[in-house]
């Protein structure tokens, strides 16, 4: 009897064992590099003239840290930076107030716009089939945080000769929004690959609409506040512990 005991405890003590060795590993925290592209809406507020009216895909990076509750959900603080810049056409004329050929102008509404986002999202885990680890994780949610926009409100210059007399006409080719500071609100939906137990590939699209107050030197009245969306599309690296 004492022999059958304790073999019934080895046995169970091995099935303990080797069930938790299939139970997959729990990860709390989760850190990683983004890099992509996004572009960007119009900036509405300001008058028409300074708007523009098509804007560039540019590149987008950012740093994440994301934090598991529980499987299904997560919290996550975004850093990240890109330019925002959009293009149009002025009218000029010369001296006699003939209208003129339209000109090309950029308009920098931020050289670097640093954004710093809470996200959370609902996670669908997927893990291999004998439950060894969480294989790939696909998420879904909303974020919200604050935007800090680089400037110098400054003005390029351009010239042209007038096909009336050959003057030479000097035209603001390039305007540039000043610093401001807002907030920004939008959604993602992402998908987190893991090659190991601890290193995953991600994939994330987001839109979000961003709200900067600016401080322009050049025409406060008209460019002290502006609205846009923007569209970040990166893909990165996920380590997790």
């Amino acid at each position: 009897m004492k022999s059958f005991l304790l073999t019934a405890i080895a046995l169970m003590a091995c099935a303990g064992s080797l069930f938790a060795q299939n139970l997959p590993p729990v990860y709390s925290w989760e850190i990683g590099v983004n890099g992509g592209y996004s572009g960007i809406t119009r900036p509405l507020g300001p008058p028409a003239v300074y708007q523009g009216t098509r804007s560039d895909v540019v590149q987008d990076f950012s740093l994440r840290g994301n934090y598991y509750f529980n499987e299904h959900w997560m919290i996550g603080l975004d850093v990240g930076s890109r330019k925002w810049e959009t293009f149009g056409q002025w009218q000029i004329n010369d001296k006699f107030n003939n209208v003129l050929k339209p000109v090309d102008v950029n308009f920098l509404v931020a050289d670097r716009a640093i954004t710093e986002t809470v996200l959370m999202n609902y996670v669908i885990p997927f893990y291999t089939q004998f439950q060894t680890f969480n294989r790939a994780n696909f998420y879904f949610g909303a974020n919200a945080g604050m935007v800090t926009t680089v400037n110098d409100g400054s003005k390029g210059y351009a010239s042209v000769k007038s096909p009336t007399d050959s003057a030479t006409i000097t035209y603001v080719n390039s305007y540039h929004y000043g610093f401001g500071i807002g907030y920004s609100i939008g959604i993602q939906s992402g998908f987190t690959y893991n090659i190991i137990p601890r290193l995953g590939v991600n994939l994330e699209l987001g839109m979000r609409y961003v709200r900067v107050k600016t401080n322009d030197q050049n025409a406060a009245a008209d460019n002290a506040k502006y609205h846009l969306l923007y569209f970040p599309e990166t893909i990165g690296i996920r380590w997790r512990f």
